[in-house]
Protein backbone atom coordinates (compact mmCIF):
# COMPACT_ATOMS: atom_id res chain seq x y z
CA UNK A 1 0.00 0.00 0.00
CA UNK A 2 1.32 3.31 -0.85
CA UNK A 3 0.47 6.39 1.22
CA UNK A 4 -0.69 9.17 -1.07
CA UNK A 5 -3.76 10.64 1.03
CA UNK A 6 -3.53 14.29 2.21
CA UNK A 7 -2.23 14.74 5.89
CA UNK A 8 -2.12 17.57 8.34
CA UNK A 9 1.30 19.18 6.83
CA UNK A 10 2.07 16.37 3.93
CA UNK A 11 0.25 14.79 1.48
CA UNK A 12 1.64 12.57 -0.68
CA UNK A 13 -0.38 9.45 -13.98
CA UNK A 14 0.52 6.48 -18.86
CA UNK A 15 3.61 7.20 -20.48
CA UNK A 16 3.68 11.10 -21.60
CA UNK A 17 5.91 12.72 -24.04
CA UNK A 18 10.11 13.02 -22.89
CA UNK A 19 10.96 16.68 -22.36
CA UNK A 20 14.83 16.26 -23.28
CA UNK A 21 17.37 19.03 -21.33
CA UNK A 22 20.28 19.76 -22.95
CA UNK A 23 23.99 19.43 -21.72
CA UNK A 24 26.99 17.77 -22.11
CA UNK A 25 28.61 15.70 -19.32
CA UNK A 26 30.41 18.17 -16.93
CA UNK A 27 32.12 18.57 -13.18
CA UNK A 28 29.82 19.14 -11.06
CA UNK A 29 29.83 20.94 -7.97
CA UNK A 30 29.94 19.48 -4.53
CA UNK A 31 25.92 18.25 -3.83
CA UNK A 32 24.45 17.15 -0.72
CA UNK A 33 23.40 13.27 -0.66
CA UNK A 34 21.86 12.48 1.92
CA UNK A 35 18.15 13.28 3.51
CA UNK A 36 19.56 15.30 6.82
CA UNK A 37 21.33 18.32 4.83
CA UNK A 38 21.70 21.51 6.85
CA UNK A 39 18.77 24.27 6.52
CA UNK A 40 19.07 27.82 7.27
CA UNK A 41 16.42 28.17 9.73
CA UNK A 42 13.71 30.66 10.53
CA UNK A 43 12.09 28.56 13.22
CA UNK A 44 13.89 27.82 16.68
CA UNK A 45 16.55 24.67 16.48
CA UNK A 46 17.03 22.62 20.32
CA UNK A 47 19.30 20.45 21.03
CA UNK A 48 16.63 17.45 22.08
CA UNK A 49 16.29 14.41 20.38
CA UNK A 50 13.85 11.50 19.31
CA UNK A 51 15.71 8.21 18.79
CA UNK A 52 13.85 4.49 18.61
CA UNK A 53 13.37 1.58 16.29
CA UNK A 54 10.88 0.76 13.31
CA UNK A 55 10.20 -3.03 13.32
CA UNK A 56 8.18 -4.95 11.20
CA UNK A 57 5.78 -7.29 11.57
CA UNK A 58 3.90 -9.56 9.17
CA UNK A 59 5.34 -11.63 6.49
CA UNK A 60 7.91 -10.27 4.47
CA UNK A 61 6.80 -10.38 0.69
CA UNK A 62 9.65 -12.17 -1.95
CA UNK A 63 12.01 -10.09 -3.69
CA UNK A 64 11.36 -8.77 -7.84
CA UNK A 65 13.83 -9.71 -10.37
CA UNK A 66 13.54 -7.49 -12.69
CA UNK A 67 14.01 -8.22 -16.52
CA UNK A 68 16.78 -6.51 -18.31
CA UNK A 69 17.06 -7.92 -21.46
CA UNK A 70 15.03 -4.84 -23.54
CA UNK A 71 18.21 -2.82 -22.92
CA UNK A 72 21.63 -4.63 -22.94
CA UNK A 73 23.84 -1.94 -21.43
CA UNK A 74 21.42 -2.67 -17.85
CA UNK A 75 21.91 -6.17 -18.41
CA UNK A 76 25.68 -5.89 -18.69
CA UNK A 77 25.51 -3.88 -15.46
CA UNK A 78 23.66 -6.51 -13.79
CA UNK A 79 25.64 -9.59 -15.13
CA UNK A 80 23.56 -11.70 -11.99
CA UNK A 81 20.42 -10.26 -12.62
CA UNK A 82 18.76 -7.87 -10.57
CA UNK A 83 16.40 -8.45 -8.00
CA UNK A 84 14.51 -5.55 -5.92
CA UNK A 85 13.22 -5.98 -2.24
CA UNK A 86 10.75 -3.56 -1.50
CA UNK A 87 10.29 -4.19 2.28
CA UNK A 88 13.60 -4.98 3.84
CA UNK A 89 13.67 -5.91 7.27
CA UNK A 90 16.96 -7.44 9.33
CA UNK A 91 16.54 -8.74 13.05
CA UNK A 92 12.58 -7.53 13.06
CA UNK A 93 14.05 -3.83 12.14
CA UNK A 94 12.67 -2.36 9.02
CA UNK A 95 14.85 0.07 6.95
CA UNK A 96 14.05 2.80 4.13
CA UNK A 97 10.91 4.03 6.13
CA UNK A 98 10.89 8.27 6.73
CA UNK A 99 10.40 9.18 10.38
CA UNK A 100 9.24 12.83 10.83
CA UNK A 101 7.46 15.07 13.04
CA UNK A 102 4.00 14.98 11.48
CA UNK A 103 2.23 17.97 14.42
CA UNK A 104 4.02 20.51 16.91
CA UNK A 105 6.41 22.11 14.71
CA UNK A 106 4.78 25.76 14.61
CA UNK A 107 7.54 28.15 12.97
CA UNK A 108 8.34 28.42 9.89
CA UNK A 109 11.78 26.77 7.99
CA UNK A 110 13.45 27.37 5.60
CA UNK A 111 15.13 24.79 3.04
CA UNK A 112 19.14 23.90 2.58
CA UNK A 113 20.75 25.56 -0.70
CA UNK A 114 22.37 22.56 -1.42
CA UNK A 115 20.51 20.11 -3.73
CA UNK A 116 20.29 17.01 -2.94
CA UNK A 117 21.46 14.33 -5.63
CA UNK A 118 19.42 11.40 -7.48
CA UNK A 119 21.70 9.42 -9.26
CA UNK A 120 21.07 6.86 -11.98
CA UNK A 121 23.86 3.92 -11.91
CA UNK A 122 23.68 0.97 -13.29
CA UNK A 123 20.11 1.31 -14.17
CA UNK A 124 18.94 2.09 -10.51
CA UNK A 125 17.90 5.53 -8.69
CA UNK A 126 20.50 6.07 -5.61
CA UNK A 127 18.97 6.74 -3.33
CA UNK A 128 15.48 5.04 -3.96
CA UNK A 129 14.27 7.15 -0.87
CA UNK A 130 14.62 11.29 -0.96
CA UNK A 131 13.61 13.40 1.41
CA UNK A 132 13.93 17.10 1.40
CA UNK A 133 12.76 20.18 2.11
CA UNK A 134 10.32 22.62 -0.16
CA UNK A 135 12.10 24.68 -1.87
CA UNK A 136 15.07 22.40 -2.07
CA UNK A 137 16.80 21.84 -4.81
CA UNK A 138 16.56 18.51 -6.56
CA UNK A 139 19.42 17.51 -8.73
CA UNK A 140 18.89 14.66 -11.37
CA UNK A 141 21.80 12.87 -12.82
CA UNK A 142 22.17 10.19 -15.38
CA UNK A 143 25.54 8.49 -14.88
CA UNK A 144 24.63 5.45 -17.45
CA UNK A 145 25.21 5.52 -20.88
CA UNK A 146 21.67 5.05 -21.99
CA UNK A 147 18.29 6.72 -22.15
CA UNK A 148 17.02 7.50 -18.32
CA UNK A 149 13.75 9.60 -17.65
CA UNK A 150 12.58 10.54 -14.53
CA UNK A 151 8.73 10.80 -13.93
CA UNK A 152 7.74 11.76 -10.66
CA UNK A 153 3.81 11.51 -10.34
CA UNK A 154 2.47 13.97 -7.19
CA UNK A 155 -0.75 14.80 -6.37
CA UNK A 156 -0.45 18.36 -5.10
CA UNK A 157 2.89 19.17 -6.67
CA UNK A 158 3.23 20.08 -10.24
CA UNK A 159 4.48 16.48 -12.17
CA UNK A 160 7.23 16.54 -14.61
CA UNK A 161 8.72 14.04 -17.23
CA UNK A 162 12.57 15.27 -18.30
CA UNK A 163 14.41 12.34 -20.44
CA UNK A 164 18.02 12.20 -20.19
CA UNK A 165 19.23 10.24 -22.98
CA UNK A 166 23.53 10.65 -22.37
CA UNK A 167 25.83 9.77 -19.52
CA UNK A 168 26.71 12.76 -17.49
CA UNK A 169 23.49 14.57 -18.02
CA UNK A 170 22.03 16.51 -15.51
CA UNK A 171 19.02 18.64 -14.13
CA UNK A 172 17.32 20.46 -11.65
CA UNK A 173 13.99 20.81 -10.24
CA UNK A 174 12.37 21.64 -6.67
CA UNK A 175 8.88 20.82 -5.21
CA UNK A 176 7.16 23.98 -3.40
CA UNK A 177 4.78 21.87 -1.51
CA UNK A 178 4.98 19.50 1.59
CA UNK A 179 3.88 15.89 0.12
CA UNK A 180 5.00 12.65 0.64
CA UNK A 181 5.56 9.17 -0.72
CA UNK A 182 6.09 10.67 -4.50
CA UNK A 183 6.09 7.61 -6.51
CA UNK A 184 8.52 8.50 -9.41
CA UNK A 185 9.91 6.09 -12.24
CA UNK A 186 11.48 5.66 -15.97
CA UNK A 187 9.18 4.44 -18.17
CA UNK A 188 11.95 3.34 -20.63
CA UNK A 189 13.00 0.84 -17.79
CA UNK A 190 9.81 0.27 -15.54
CA UNK A 191 11.92 -1.80 -12.60
CA UNK A 192 13.27 1.40 -11.58
CA UNK A 193 11.14 3.44 -8.76
CA UNK A 194 11.96 5.63 -6.24
CA UNK A 195 10.14 7.90 -3.97
CA UNK A 196 10.68 11.72 -3.41
CA UNK A 197 9.46 12.93 -0.14
CA UNK A 198 8.96 17.25 0.56
CA UNK A 199 8.75 18.03 4.14
CA UNK A 200 8.05 21.95 5.65
CA UNK A 201 11.02 21.44 8.05
CA UNK A 202 13.97 19.44 8.98
CA UNK A 203 12.86 17.01 11.29
CA UNK A 204 12.98 13.78 9.75
CA UNK A 205 15.24 10.65 9.13
CA UNK A 206 15.28 7.53 7.25
CA UNK A 207 15.66 4.19 9.17
CA UNK A 208 18.92 2.27 8.92
CA UNK A 209 18.88 -1.29 7.97
CA UNK A 210 18.41 -2.39 11.39
CA UNK A 211 15.35 0.13 11.89
CA UNK A 212 17.10 2.41 13.91
CA UNK A 213 16.56 6.19 13.78
CA UNK A 214 17.40 9.65 15.17
CA UNK A 215 15.57 13.03 14.57
CA UNK A 216 18.26 15.59 16.10
CA UNK A 217 18.33 19.44 17.28
CA UNK A 218 14.36 19.22 18.03
CA UNK A 219 13.21 22.18 20.43
CA UNK A 220 11.15 21.69 23.67
CA UNK A 221 7.48 20.27 23.08
CA UNK A 222 5.51 17.55 22.38
CA UNK A 223 4.71 16.03 19.00
CA UNK A 224 3.32 13.69 17.30
CA UNK A 225 5.59 11.52 14.80
CA UNK A 226 4.32 9.18 11.81
CA UNK A 227 6.60 6.41 10.36
CA UNK A 228 5.61 5.92 6.90
CA UNK A 229 7.27 3.30 3.94
CA UNK A 230 6.30 3.33 0.45
CA UNK A 231 4.43 -0.04 0.76
CA UNK A 232 3.15 -0.37 4.19
CA UNK A 233 0.53 1.35 6.55
CA UNK A 234 1.79 4.10 8.35
CA UNK A 235 2.23 4.58 12.13
CA UNK A 236 2.13 6.78 14.76
CA UNK A 237 3.24 8.11 17.93
CA UNK A 238 3.87 11.33 20.78
CA UNK A 239 6.60 11.78 22.34
CA UNK A 240 7.82 15.20 24.88
CA UNK A 241 11.22 16.58 24.26
CA UNK A 242 13.64 18.28 26.23
CA UNK A 243 16.65 20.66 25.78
CA UNK A 244 19.72 17.97 25.93
CA UNK A 245 18.16 15.01 25.83
CA UNK A 246 17.01 12.02 23.75
CA UNK A 247 13.24 10.53 24.13
CA UNK A 248 12.69 7.13 22.77
CA UNK A 249 9.78 6.08 20.48
CA UNK A 250 9.53 2.68 18.61
CA UNK A 251 7.15 1.91 16.19
CA UNK A 252 5.59 -1.41 14.40
CA UNK A 253 4.30 -1.10 10.74
CA UNK A 254 2.33 -3.73 9.32
CA UNK A 255 1.74 -5.60 5.68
Amino acid sequence: MIPRGPLIIVATGAMSALAYSGGAARDPAPVAAGPAAASTSAGDMGSGAIAGKVSFSGEVPPPQRAKLSADPKCAAAHKDGLERQPVKVKDGGLADVLVYVKSGIAAPYSAPVEPFLLDQIGCEYHPSMIVLMVGQPLRIRNSDDTLHNIHPRPIINKEFNIGQPRKGMEVTRSFEKAELMIPTGCEVHPWMRAYISVLAHPFFSLTEEDGSYEIKALPDGDYDVEAVHSQLKSATGQVSVKDGRTSKLDLSLKS
